[in-house]
């Protein structure tokens, strides 16, 4: 759900003859989901779960892994088919021109479905939508993230930025909290751009609380291995604080002193120290500190607008065009490891999680609507490997045919309170079998026609008739007759009585075998050497016209003829190919061949 306020928790409360409206199933569903999404938040974190690995295709393109992710609000997102986009396919990719990287985010989403027909509403809503899929949303985004949010932890730790520019970021993440006389770990994240020459830096301070060696001078030394090929690190480097207790005291005093070297380019700057640490005097403090006074529900439910970043890109920009040079996933580490982030205790002589279970994979099956859900978990003990195998039942829709019409029941004698007469057989003209139908009294003048619904006593005006109807179905006759009640003196010779009919007439499975137009490509993705042949078949369901288009989208692809034969260009790269119904040519889907040499 898009909405982000999970306050207050509120849910139905049921009584008999409650009338309920899509707001209370809206309250419903709500509910449970707000439920669900806090949890979600608060005692797993955000994050990538499991897959989501993004891969480099060639110079203009991207492999993105089926996986499943939590965002900053609880919600999930779940990626269930693997994707290949060229870089011109994904939202932002305008946004890329005058920068050099850019990251790929993920977002949730929702997606109308099913669009019908609301009888009842006005013209301006007639339309309306069934379902509502929770999808996600893939963009580009050349900007810098808030770093308090990716490192702040909800206010556990302080965080800031040391350096940026010329294709640099250096971030400085220091706990809010520490035990008095202890050691803790500052950590310092080292962001630069593909190509750039190692780097090197020193960071020196004053502080009267804090300790690195003997002496109140700290300084902070990084110097890049010039044969690693890293654009992104994560150092750690162990202080100690003063034994003052139960105090907040600054970090370091006056201004820090940062030193920048980086192939020809040299830069130094001063660096105000905003950073306070509190000293707790006790571990039950700094424990009370931490869980308490750092966990309120407010930091726990920060970053709401924060998406996963699931990949830092470095590009070089010739024109529109842009070649990626790298590509470096969860470049600022957004993965879930562990229950509230917690460190994993491991008891000696026996293995930890991590060393058991290396790789985690999940798939989906669709099943029929009248199915039971399903999980199945398979454990790999040779490949540690888990899978988790969910079935989940498909939606039961139907397909109705409706009939309506006007009977004309004639009313005699003067006393009529309490007298009671029927019609003649009708037929609805939907056939034999069930059908549901509704009555109303139609009364009124000729310019302003009513309809009642069910017993007139309810209604206390005059012009109202005090009648009662009901019905019989002949469900093997395919007809129905209507009787009515006078609970009071009726005026005029007749009444008459319109009628409404409806008779399921399809299901889910009959619904979807025949009225989506679908289409799909076998192979879907494939691998092939310059100039090498393959074969294309597409499997066209929903109508009788099982014909295809095929074409190919980018002109120096490769080439089709319209037996599905596919020949690959002379170049390398990523290219996709079309099918298009000939029943439906608005109908396409695609396929993508990697062409290697």
């Amino acid at each position: 759900m898009k909405n982000r306020n999970l306050f207050p928790l509120e849910r139905n409360r049921y009584y008999h003859g409650k009338m309920l409206t899509a707001r209370d199933f809206e309250t419903e569903q709500n509910y449970y989901n707000n439920k669900r999404r806090l949890i979600n938040r608060c005692v797993l974190g955000a994050g990538v779960i499991c897959g989501l690995g993004v891969y480099r295709n060639d110079d203009t393109s991207l492999s993105i892994e089926t996986g499943l992710a939590l965002d900053y609000d609880g919600r999930e997102i779940a990626v269930t088919s693997p994707i290949i986009r060229k870089l011109q396919m994904i939202e932002g990719f305008e946004t890329l021109v005058g920068h050099e990287q850019a990251y790929l985010c993920l977002e949730y989403d929702e997606l109308l479905r099913e669009p019908m027909n609301n009888i009842g509403a006005a013209d301006s809503e007639s339309q309306q939508f069934n379902k509502i899929e929770e999808s996600f949303r893939l963009y580009l985004d050349p900007n810098q993230p808030d770093i308090n949010t990716l490192f702040g932890e909800g206010g556990r730790n302080n965080v800031q930025t040391l350096y940026q520019g010329q294709g640099v970021s250096i971030y400085e993440v220091v706990p809010a909290i520490a035990l008095a006389g202890q050691e803790f770990t500052a950590e310092y994240v080292v962001l630069k751009g593909a190509g750039l020459p190692p780097l090197s830096f020193t960071y020196t301070y004053e502080s009267d609380t804090i300790r690195k060696e003997e002496g109140g001078t700290i300084q902070i030394l990084f110097n890049e291995d010039k044969n690693s090929d890293q654009e992104i690190y994560r150092v750690g480097y162990t202080l100690k604080a003063a034994a003052l207790a139960d105090m907040q005291v600054p970090f370091g005093k006056g201004k820090g002193i940062f030193s920048l070297g980086m192939g020809d380019l040299r830069d130094q700057l001063e660096l105000p120290l905003k950073h306070e640490i509190y000293l707790a005097g006790s571990p039950a403090k700094y424990e009370q500190m931490v869980e308490v006074h750092l966990s309120n529900l407010e930091k726990q439910l920060s970053g709401g607008d924060t998406p996963i970043y699931l990949a830092r890109l470095d590009y070089i920009s010739a024109g529109s065009t842009h070649i990626l040079r790298k590509v470096n996933p969860l470049p600022f580490g957004q993965r879930i490891t562990g229950i509230g982030g917690g460190q994993e205790r491991k008891v000696s002589g026996n293995p930890s999680w991590q060393e058991l279970l290396q790789n985690v994979t999940t798939n989906v099956e669709i099943l029929k609507y009248w199915q039971k859900p399903e999980v199945k978990v398979r454990y790999s003990a040779p490949k540690k490997a888990l899978n988790f195998h969910f079935g989940v039942p498909s939606s039961e829709a139907y397909d109705y045919a409706t009939s309506s019409g006007i009977v004309e029941i004639p009313l005699s004698g003067a006393i009529r309170v309490n007298a009671r007469f029927t019609s003649e057989e009708v037929p609805h003209n939907l056939g034999l079998g069930h059908v549901s139908l509704n009555f109303a009294v139609e009364f009124g003048s000729d310019e302003s026609k009513k309809l009642l619904f069910g017993n007139g006593e309810v209604f206390k005006m005059k012009e109202v008739p005090k009648v009662e109807v009901a019905g019989i179905l002949y469900p093997e006759n395919g007809t129905f007759r209507i009787g009515i009640r006078c609970l009071d003196h009726v005026e005029g010779h007749l009444l008459k009585i319109r009628w409404f009919a409806y008779k399921v007439t399809r299901d889910t499975a009959e619904l979807r075998a025949k009225d989506v137009v679908s289409i799909k490509i076998t192979p879907d993705i494939h691998k092939m050497k310059v100039l090498e042949r393959m074969h294309f078949e597409a499997a066209v369901g929903g109508t009788a016209d099982k014909g295809v288009t095929w074409s190919v989208k980018d002109a120096d692809g490769g080439k089709m003829d319209q037996s599905g034969l596919y020949q690959a260009p002379s170049i390398p790269g990523t290219f996709e190919i079309v099918a298009a119904s000939t029943a439906d040519p608005e109908i396409k889907t695609s396929a993508f061949v990697i062409v290697e040499e």
